[in-house]
């Protein structure tokens, strides 16, 4: 449990939950709680390996706890893969009938997931780099198209690429920080439904990419280029080159995809009088009209703007002389031409340019300037800029929407709703995070910085863990407060990057923060993860431990929060230890004891007899006395130990519990505290009133006596209807009307919550109270009992699996023969041609394809494009309008004068024209010397 430097209503929250529920052991995982991954025999191992392109198996040799994370995501990428007809098998390596498995009899093989291609052994991937569904379909769907999506880890690889291609392909290029990111996944998701139409690569080398347009920057997860090769007519020009700039999730990238998927521009009447730009994509048309006359001048724009805009826009040009207005929905062409008229997003009557006359230069910026309108239109309560894109994994103020947004994002709320904490950290990224001055640590600089500095205090974390990244927040804000100190002790390493320091370091949970001093391994940090605790934590390691405490003075001062040398004693309890002399009993041990906890504590030590004058002020009976300090506990400012002070265990517990105030008032930073101690709770709810301040007293007395060391004492502020003291109260109590002041014995652990009934409050009547509940009399039932079991999340999620069944079952009952009429006709005649093969007029607005509203329904529209008309249309109409022909050696697009393209354009074949096959042992990329694809290197990637 943790507390954390983010808003405090992530620990509220974590109350909440913890105080309204009670713990229950984890059944143990068995193989038949996979619901999707395939359960296979030994018999069925060899089929299995030979029944997908990739294969994927995991050998469950036993329950692990710490793996059960991966199980749940292991299963649902089986369910997702399975769309894509990739197999993830598990292998029961509990079974008699499996034992003989070699795989079985291996150590190492429950860290790892076993893939295979066309039956033979491929790689095997350690789940530490397969912790989440992103992670794992990114790495498979990588291996699937390694031939097809290349890895160039070089500016003189991804330079032979692009020559490669020119003429031939357009390519999709992306940067990717990590492979296994949500970002890379998506990547290849987009990949897997369009490598036939455009070639797709990426890198995860910064500096390979530093080269290109808008290189990314050290915060950007990933990066998208549209490098349009396909029209350049030779080597030695350059490819024009896009940006991609919406957001980086599925639905608008695969959005963006289909639009780059169509013609820049479409002639009408030369490519047909309907356009292909359905309303459904949401593109900007522009419309160009032009006589005879006039033509070339609207040619000059297309040169222009055709390349910049596409995938964004789409052009119509227009010959008023061969054209009728209705034929393509509009009342009538402008009397001049050429003419320029902008419809945003398909959407309304178009905006004809009547104010400026022609010129490429005027008619261009008119289309800019009513894109900029667009782009400034206020959407959702705030202005947006062309700059004002999601991009996960950047810190920017616009990175999240606004709080009037989150109402329609049902879908992150159903994520992230059972997780309070990583609701909060999601939420907390629209604040920038200050991590500057914190140096982050390599596994070059790692061990130079621990043996220069005199103390480090160094974070391990995940960079996708959630309370990783709540505690990075505040681990930037306590390095912040050394911004004008010499020494600088934060620093931090990533281990999804520095995988070898964090191994070498023997890290095993997130987040950690290792302290090192002089070089060396000190310890951990097990205080609270808080600015002001890691802050004091530094400041006490840096001072003597124990401190000299020589004459009666310093004593005196000590006592009081004050060390020798006049500054003021750091955090908020500190033990005093006074000794007759050095040989004294107790003095090494006390001495041990303050440097195993000098991060925590500070401690003083006499050993000349000097203290003997204040034994009996707190509370001992002689020397040697040990005194725990406690500036803001105003029931019980100090305690003494009455225990074996030769005893370094009993010692060590003693002051670790002193830690805690005697009747603290339970706040979100100090339930963690006192939750860890696994002691029933019992808690006051009170006001501001009198009448709960006479209530406090019989408690307070009650505490100082100390009879019941067991429990936890504390208060919790109720007044406040909408707090969540009232709202534990009210569910405690069963009521939403129950008085103040109230008394509860809550123990969690067992689940059972007990309610004073009494009407007076008095020591005596509370301290029978509490022993007849210990005592477990029968007349003293619990009034409530905490829910058991499993925790849903509070709103109906989406369960898209059913959203799928029921649109199949639909089309079944449509259509008896299970087939769509217009795929059929599609193959036969063509898209856009009805079953007689004449050409069909354009759907009217509205009427197309629903919005793309969910991931899922994006992965199943992408896959099922692998067997739609889109791959299947007629030899005539495959070739698009914006393909040049092999006599045309022009850069620019032409508006076609009516003739048919003479074939297809095949895509995904090498340089010769001839198919390209994954051949293991081949490198899918451009060597470092020129374009020949070289077959020597792997053809596995390291970073795979």
């Amino acid at each position: 449990m943790y507390t954390m430097g983010t808003p405090v209503n992530i620990l509220t929250a974590l109350i909440l939950f913890v105080l309204l529920s009670t713990e229950c052991d984890a059944v143990e995982f068995t193989v038949n709680q996979f619901k999707h991954a395939k359960l296979i025999k030994k018999e069925e191992l060899p089929d299995f390996k030979k029944s997908s392109p990739i294969s994927v198996l995991y050998y469950f040799l036993k329950d692990n706890p710490r793996h059960r994370g991966f199980y749940a995501e292991y299963d649902k990428s089986a369910e997702y893969l399975g769309l894509y007809n990739l197999k993830l098998g598990v292998v029961d390596c509990r079974d008699a009938d499996n034992l003989d498995i070699d795989r079985c009899s291996q150590l190492d093989t429950p860290s790892s997931v076993f893939t295979y291609s066309h039956g033979n052994d491929l790689l095997a991937l350690e789940i530490e780099t397969m912790f989440d569904v992103n992670s794992m379909m990114s790495n498979i769907l990588q291996l699937v198209l390694l031939r097809e999506v290349p890895i160039l880890q070089s500016e003189k690889e991804i330079e032979s690429f692009i020559n490669k291609h020119k003429g031939t392909t357009d390519i999709i290029f992306s940067f990717q920080k990590a492979i296994g990111t949500y970002e890379h996944r998506i990547f290849m998701e987009v990949a897997y439904a369009f490598h036939h139409k455009f070639q797709f690569a990426i890198s995860t080398s910064q500096n390979a990419v530093g080269g290109l347009v808008n290189p990314p920057s050290a915060t950007d997860e990933a990066r998208i280029w549209v490098m349009m090769c396909s029209q350049v007519p030779s080597p030695q020009e350059d490819c024009f080159v896009n940006v991609y700039d919406d957001r980086m999730d599925l639905s608008s990238l695969a959005n963006f995809m289909r639009k780059l998927d169509l013609p820049s521009n479409f002639d009408i009447p030369g490519n047909g009088t309907s356009h292909p730009y359905t309303p459904d994509l949401g593109l900007h048309l522009v419309y160009l009209f032009y006589r005879d006359t006039t033509k070339h001048l609207v040619q000059d724009i297309l040169r222009v703007a055709g390349n910049q805009f596409h995938g964004k826009a789409a052009f119509l040009t227009i010959n008023v002389e061969q054209t009728l207005p209705e034929m393509i929905g509009l009342d009538s062409f402008p009397p001049n031409t050429p003419a320029i008229a902008v419809q945003i997003e398909s959407k309304g009557r178009p905006d004809l340019m009547t104010e400026e006359a022609w010129s490429v230069d005027s008619a261009f910026e008119f289309f800019v300037n009513k894109l900029h309108e667009y782009n400034m239109k206020p959407k959702d309560g705030h202005i947006e800029s062309p700059s004002d894109v999601m991009d996960i994994g950047r810190d920017d103020d616009k990175v999240f929407p606004d709080d009037g947004e989150e109402k329609d994002r049902y879908r992150e709320e159903v994520e992230t709703e059972d997780d309070h904490v990583a609701e909060a950290v999601q939420r907390a990224r629209r604040i920038k995070l200050d991590i500057e001055l914190a140096q982050a640590l390599t596994d070059e600089t790692f061990t130079s910085t621990i043996k220069e500095r005199n103390i480090v205090f160094t974070l391990f974390y995940l960079p996708f863990d959630h309370r990783s990244l709540a505690f990075l927040r505040a681990y930037g804000e306590a390095a912040r407060k050394f911004e004008n100190e010499t020494e600088r002790p934060f620093t931090y390493v990533n281990c999804y990057d520095w995988t070898d320091v964090c191994a070498k370091e023997k890290i095993t949970q997130y987040p950690t923060l290792k302290i090192f001093h002089q070089g060396k391994y000190l310890k951990d940090y097990g205080g609270m993860l808080s600015i002001e605790d890691v802050i004091t934590a530094y400041k006490l390691l840096k001072q003597e431990k124990p401190v000299s405490l020589l004459e009666k003075n310093d004593i005196e001062k000590f006592f009081n929060g004050i060390l020798p040398d006049g500054s003021n004693i750091s955090g908020s309890v500190f033990v005093v230890g006074l000794f007759a002399d050095a040989q004294s009993k107790g003095v090494n041990t006390y001495q041990g004891v303050a440097k195993r906890l000098g991060d925590q504590f500070t401690f003083g030590i006499n050993t000349n007899g000097n203290g003997k004058d204040f034994v009996h002020i707190y509370g001992c009976s002689g020397l040697p006395c040990i005194v725990v300090l406690k500036k803001r506990d105003i029931v019980q400012p100090f305690v003494a130990y009455s225990g074996d002070v030769s005893s370094a265990e009993e010692l060590s517990k003693f002051i670790e519990q002193s830690l805690t105030p005697s009747l603290a008032e339970l706040t979100p930073s100090l339930f963690p505290r006192l939750y860890k101690q696994k002691q029933p709770f019992v808690i006051s709810f009170i006001d501001e009133t009198e009448t709960s301040r006479e209530m406090l007293e019989p408690v307070q007395t009650l505490v100082r006596s100390g009879s019941f060391p067991d429990l936890i004492f504390c208060s919790l502020q109720s007044g406040d209807g909408n707090s969540f003291g009232r709202q534990i109260l009210q569910t405690y109590h069963n009521s939403t009307s129950s008085s103040l002041p109230a008394l509860s014995y809550a123990h969690l652990s067992e689940g059972k919550v007990y309610n004073y009934m009494d009407n007076s409050f008095s020591k005596e009547q509370i301290e029978a109270w509490l022993r007849d509940i210990q005592s477990q009399k029968v007349e003293n039932q619990p009034q409530f009992l905490l829910k058991d079991g499993k925790y849903k999340p509070r709103l109906q999620g989406y369960h898209f699996m059913e959203f799928i069944k029921e649109e199949e079952s639909m089309k079944h009952r449509r259509v008896p023969n299970n087939r769509d009429p217009e795929v059929e006709v599609a193959n036969i005649h063509g898209i856009g041609f009805d079953s007689e093969g004449n050409e069909v007029q354009h759907q009217e607005e509205g009427s197309g394809r629903p919005e793309v509203v969910d991931d899922s329904e994006v992965r199943k529209e992408l896959i099922d494009l692998q067997q739609s008309r889109l791959y299947h249309h007629a030899k005539e109409r495959h070739k698009p309008p914006h393909k040049k022909n092999s006599d045309d050696q022009s850069q620019t697009v032409t508006i076609p004068t009516g003739e048919e393209p003479e074939g297809p354009i095949t895509l995904g074949k090498d340089a010769s024209g001839t198919e390209d096959p994954i051949t293991p042992g081949t490198e899918a990329s451009g060597t470092e010397s020129g374009s020949t694809p070289s077959s020597k290197k792997p053809i596995i990637h390291e970073d795979l």
